[in-house]
């Protein structure tokens, strides 16, 4: 049986391909705070609280517009919301644990840190159905340490990301974080394919970010978007075709 330690590390192994969809991000997020007049530890304190670049993203223009504080919290909180059902999915897979190191633990909880979890705990489950093997009591803990290795790591990537990206803006022209807009199709493009990791995921991160510049150019609202989910799926289906070549040999 696996030991916590162990597990935990598995867990690091398996969030590899999110710190590398954080990187560019949280760098983009620093930048991006800077530029609307946040200070470093303004930026950083959001990112270690806040935890969600979708929300930070969101809260920008009001608090930069100097909007109410209730209205900055309205639009985190409702953000945020989408945590509630992932945290809940994940429950079951916690059993045994005590409530508090479970809401102690739910901080780092971010939509990579619960699909990478729950589709390994998928698997897990099924494996051991299909091999009619029993339940371990300890499954609860060995979860929560993968869980923690995935969650705590990802989350000092995206702090430690937010941080030198505001570094970076120093030395940036003023005009320059408008090219923050082609770094985000790398970021959801790793998002969809979080189960790829080595050279298939750096060459996803990489085309999304070449292709980028067209889709910018036909719509610079929506170009960058589309462009990380053709990308993306793209890239998944070749893998579920080669998965479904290789089990009909």
């Amino acid at each position: 049986m696996m030991s916590l330690l162990a597990r935990f590390r598995q867990g690091m192994q398996a969030a590899i391909p999110i710190w590398i969809a954080f990187v560019p991000s949280s760098i983009a997020w620093g930048i991006a705070a800077q530029r609307h007049g946040l200070s470093l530890n303004e930026a950083i304190l959001m990112s270690a609280w806040v935890y969600s670049g979708p929300a930070q993203f969101a809260v920008l223009g009001p608090l930069a517009e100097n909007e109410s504080a209730l209205q900055v919290l309205v639009a985190g909180f409702l953000m945020n919301l989408r945590f509630l059902p992932m945290s809940t999915a994940l429950t079951p897979f916690f059993r045994g644990v005590k409530r508090m190191p479970l809401v102690i633990s739910s901080h780092v909880i971010s939509a990579s840190s619960f699909i990478v979890p729950y589709v390994q705990f998928q698997k897990e489950r099924a494996s051991a159905e299909s091999a009619s093997i029993s339940t371990s009591p300890d499954n609860g803990h060995r979860n929560l340490m993968f869980f923690l290795g995935v969650g705590i790591t990802s989350f000092i990537v995206w702090v430690t990301g937010t941080g030198t990206g505001f570094g970076i803006a120093l030395g940036f022209p003023h005009r320059f974080d408008e090219a923050l807009q082609f770094i985000l199709p790398g970021y959801f493009a790793g998002l969809l394919v979080v189960e790829m990791k080595g050279w298939p995921m750096l060459l996803v991160c990489l085309g999304s970010l070449i292709a980028a510049v067209p889709g910018a150019v036909v719509s610079s609202g929506w170009g960058w978007l589309v462009t990380a989910i053709a990308v993306a799926s793209w890239v998944w289906g070749v893998e579920q075709w080669k998965l479904r070549a290789s089990k009909s040999f």
